[in-house]
């Protein structure tokens, strides 16, 4: 397996006066590779989830306990329930347009834009430790063919 990395950065935000940092990020794999992803069905395992994805699906659950939780029968219950589903609707549609990178798509190459420096990094860690835990999972999928493994303490 190879990763291929190619960072970037462009002027953002109404008068450009913003930096927007980029990273392009590809998983090459072998076709072995790629026949045990398939076998394993390892394509839809979540290799990254932004921020802003964990702040926006903290506050739908929140949004949806809420109005699990609201008492009574009264009119004014009824729409504080009622608000607080959709809010936490508009919760879930802001975390779906939110950035979360999965093996099938780090296969087919993913772009990632921050706001923040440190955004990118802990992004570009994630997909490095997520492609170093993808490729022990490819090495264990190896040993499952019978052979007896012997261990000493």
């Amino acid at each position: 397996m190879q990763l291929k990395l190619k960072r970037s950065q462009r002027a953002g935000g109404l008068m450009g006066g913003k930096v927007l940092f980029g990273l392009d990020a590809r998983a090459e794999l072998t076709p072995d590779e790629q026949d045990l992803v398939r076998k394993y069905n390892l394509g839809k395992l979540v290799v990254y989830d932004s921020e802003a994805r964990k702040k926006h699906q903290g506050s739908a659950y929140g949004h949806f306990d809420d109005a699990a939780n609201t008492s009574g029968y009264e009119l004014s219950s009824a729409g504080k329930s009622l608000w607080k589903n959709a809010r936490g609707l508009a919760s879930a549609a802001m975390m779906a347009l939110s950035l979360r990178v999965t093996v099938d798509s780090l296969v087919s190459g993913q772009h990632i834009e921050c706001k923040e420096l440190d955004e990118l990094l802990g992004a570009e860690g994630a997909i490095r430790d997520a492609c170093g835990n993808l490729k022990a999972y490819l090495e264990t999928a190896l040993t499952f063919d019978g052979r007896e493994e012997v261990v000493e303490f």
